[in-house]
C-alpha cells in the first residue's frame, strides 16, 4: 500500500490503479478515497488510471495533530502529483475535496492538471459572509463540529442521512458510516472549520482549464444555488451539469450518469 511523504513528513496514502490518462480523486468530509469505488470500476474498464488520495487525517494516511487548512491539503496534493510524475491530470474533487481542488488550481498554478471536475463541491463559499448573505447560517454547520467533538459516531450517522436523494441500502449507509469513522477526530473537527469558514471566490479567477461542475439539484449539504451555480458563473471555462435526481451524494444517487460524464470529460 503506497504512501507519499509530504513536506512535514506526513505519510499520505495513495491508491494508484490502472494505466492511461490519470484521474486524481479528492474525497469529501469525513470520508476517504474508497468513496469513489463505484467510479473506479467503470473508469478502469474504460482504460483510465485512477489515483485516489486519502487526505491527511483520513483513511490510511497519517493523522497528525495540527493544520488541516486548504493550503496544507493543496500542498499535499501537489506532493503526490509530483511524486507520481503525473501529467494531463483530470482533478476530481467531491465536497470538501472540491474546495481543495479549487485552492490547488490557484495556489499551484494548475500544475499537472488539464481538466477540473467539481462534484457537489464545498466551494467557493458555504456560510454567510458580509458580501455573501446567500450562504448558510453558521448555526446550520456548527452542530456537525460539536457533534464530532462529543459523539462522532452519532454525528457521522446523522450526517449520512443528509447525503442522498434516492434510497440507499442499510448496508450502504453502514459502509459510508464506517469510512467516516476511519478519520481522526481532530482532523474531522479542524477540516470542518476549514470548509465552514473558507472563501475561495478569488481562486476561481485563476482557473483556466476546462471545468465541469457536477451538482445535485436536491443537495442539502452544499446547495446548488450557493455553490454549483456560483462556481459555474465564476470560472470562465466552467459548465454546470445538474443532476436532477441527486442530493449531495451524486456518486451513489446517479452513479451511472456520473460515470458516463466523467468518461466523456476525461477522454
Amino acid at each position: 500500500m503506497p504512501h507519499v511523504t509530504v513536506e512535514d513528513d506526513t505519510e499520505v496514502f495513495v491508491r494508484d490503479l490502472g494505466a492511461g490518462d490519470p484521474i486524481v480523486f479528492l474525497h469529501g468530509w469525513p470520508l476517504n478515497h474508497r468513496m469513489f469505488e463505484y467510479q473506479y470500476h467503470r473508469l478502469l474498464d474504460e482504460g483510465f488510471r485512477c489515483v485516489g488520495i486519502d487526505l491527511r487525517g483520513y483513511g490510511k494516511s497519517d493523522k497528525p495533530y495540527g493544520d488541516y487548512g486548504y493550503d496544507r491539503f493543496a500542498d499535499d496534493v501537489r506532493a503526490v502529483l509530483d511524486d507520481l510524475d503525473l501529467e494531463g491530470v483530470t482533478l476530481a474533487g467531491f465536497s470538501m475535496g472540491g474546495g481543495i481542488a479549487t485552492r490547488y488550481m490557484s495556489r499551484h498554478d494548475e500544475a499537472r492538471v488539464d481538466g477540473l471536475a467539481l462534484l457537489a463541491a464545498a466551494s467557493p463559499v458555504i456560510t454567510e459572509k458580509p458580501d455573501f448573505p446567500e450562504g448558510l447560517d453558521e448555526a446550520a454547520v456548527n452542530p456537525l463540529i460539536e457533534g464530532a467533538r462529543t459523539d462522532r459516531a452519532k454525528m457521522n450517522a446523522d450526517f449520512g442521512e443528509t447525503l442522498f436523494h434516492t434510497d440507499q441500502s442499510d448496508e450502504m449507509m453502514d459502509w459510508i458510516w464506517s469510512l467516516g469513522m476511519e478519520a481522526s477526530g481532530q482532523a474531522t473537527v479542524a477540516s470542518a472549520r476549514t470548509w465552514r469558514d473558507a472563501d475561495l471566490r478569488s481562486d476561481m479567477d485563476d482557473i483556466t482549464v476546462p471545468t465541469k461542475v457536477y451538482h445535485g439539484s436536491h443537495d442539502e449539504v452544499t446547495p446548488i444555488e450557493i455553490t454549483g451555480e456560483v462556481l459555474a458563473d465564476g470560472i470562465e471555462t466552467a459548465e454546470l451539469i445538474r443532476f436532477e435526481n441527486s442530493g449531495h451524494g451524486l456518486v451513489a444517487d446517479e452513479t451511472e450518469r456520473l460515470n458516463e460524464e466523467l468518461v466523456s470529460f476525461a477522454d
